[in-house]
């Protein structure tokens, strides 16, 4: 009987990861200012493209922190339908706040900018890099917050498991928020830390052969990494069982903190390393040149990735 409740459960849990997918995608489309189906097919606009698919990767990176979390026993099924529950409520939630996340991107992060004109009709994909890393960087926010328990020893003895629904999503939201704000902080050091306008270089239009091209792909996509190698930081803060508001607050700070600080300073070491006898910056703002751009992100998430486990 156990093993048969673990496989319906099993199979019921991949059906609404599916369904959860499916419904963030039409979200994307449902709440956006412009036809996204038309932009996707009909227009082959890349930035579209790049845009959403960071929103769905930090959908899949929640749903995979749902689905990796501790659960009910195998033997319980009442445990298990409301583990689904949570599940599906916990999704629904995360769609909502990576949609949320991207207004903040449009009001804060690349404030200088319209990202509707940028993605809709200049087809910057530079603009879509720096939204696709800022959706990673909250799905990984989400994903540590939402993937880790709520110590019960801090929680009251009467507790309901409403109740214990409803703590583990004001830590969500709280967490949220402050990634949010996070993200924000570490775009006004990255704009100071590159002695060039960043926004102004990923706005920039050029023409090539001919043919004007919309903005500078390079320079978004290293802000947009470099976005998402916090985030990954971030995770690493959030990612502990919640044992109260002063330790898990003082870890994701400390994450926080270290994020800010050290992701820069590598950036200087790894320009120097990744392409040796390169200017880096001439690379990415002068000769727009992607591959010094993903050279530069994967070494910002690997050092991300260190710091995440050992915060």
């Amino acid at each position: 009987m156990t093993g048969n409740l673990d496989l319906i459960y099993s199979i019921a849990a991949g059906l609404l990861a599916a369904s959860l997918l499916l419904i963030g995608r039409g979200a994307y489309g449902w709440f956006a200012r412009f036809d996204v189906e038309h932009e996707l097919t009909e227009a082959d606009n890349p930035a579209i493209g790049t845009a959403l698919f960071g929103f769905l990767g930090g959908l899949v990176i929640v749903i995979i922190a749902l689905m990796a979390s501790e659960g009910a026993p195998p033997d319980d099924p009442m445990g298990l339908a409301w583990d689904l529950g949570e599940f599906a409520l916990y999704g629904f939630i995360a769609i909502a706040l990576l949609k949320l996340s991207g207004l903040i991107n449009d009001r804060f992060i690349l404030h200088r900018f319209e990202n509707q004109k940028e993605l809709v009709t200049d087809r910057n994909i530079g603009a879509g890099a720096v939204l696709c890393g800022s959706y990673i960087a909250s799905g990984l926010v989400l994903a540590g917050a939402l993937g880790g328990r709520v110590d019960l020893d801090i929680l009251p003895d009467d507790l309901t498991r409403i109740s214990l629904v409803g703590h583990e999503l004001l830590v969500g939201l709280v967490y949220f928020a402050i990634g949010q704000v996070a993200l924000i902080v570490f775009g006004v050091i990255y704009q100071l830390s590159q002695g060039t306008n960043v926004h102004d270089a990923i706005a920039q239009d050029y023409e090539k052969d001919g043919v004007t091209h919309g903005g500078n792909t390079a320079a978004g996509i290293a802000f947009g990494g470099s976005l998402a190698a916090l985030g990954l930081v971030m995770w690493g803060g959030a990612r502990h069982d919640f044992e109260g508001w002063g330790d898990g607050l003082t870890t994701l700070g400390i994450a926080i903190g270290l994020g800010w600080v050290l992701l820069p300073l590598w950036r200087i070491f790894a320009d120097k390393v990744m392409l040796s006898g390169a200017d880096m910056r001439k690379e990415i703002y002068v000769d727009r040149n992607v591959n010094a751009a993903l050279l530069e992100t994967v070494s910002m998430l690997a050092l991300a990735g260190v710091i995440a486990l050992l915060v």
